[in-house]
C-alpha cells in the first residue's frame, strides 16, 4: 500500500456529497464564460466607431 491509498482509508475520513451534480458546475461555468464572451463583444469596434472624432483632435492639436 502506499501513502495516499492509507490516508484515504483511515478512520474518521468523512465525504461531503455536492450539492449540485458535478456536470452541473461545469454547465454553469460554460454559460458564465460564455455571457463573458458575449459582453466582451458588445463591445467590438467601440474605438472604430469615434476614429473620426479622435482623429480631428489629433489633427487640430498639431496645427498650433
Amino acid at each position: 500500500m502506499n501513502a495516499v491509498e492509507i490516508l484515504a482509508n483511515a478512520e474518521g475520513h468523512e465525504s461531503f456529497p455536492l450539492v449540485i451534480p458535478a456536470i452541473a458546475f461545469a454547465i454553469i461555468a460554460a454559460g458564465f464564460f460564455t455571457f463573458l464572451g458575449l459582453v466582451t463583444y458588445s463591445y467590438k469596434d467601440v474605438a472604430a466607431r469615434h476614429r473620426q472624432k479622435w482623429s480631428d483632435a489629433s489633427n487640430h492639436a498639431a496645427h498650433h
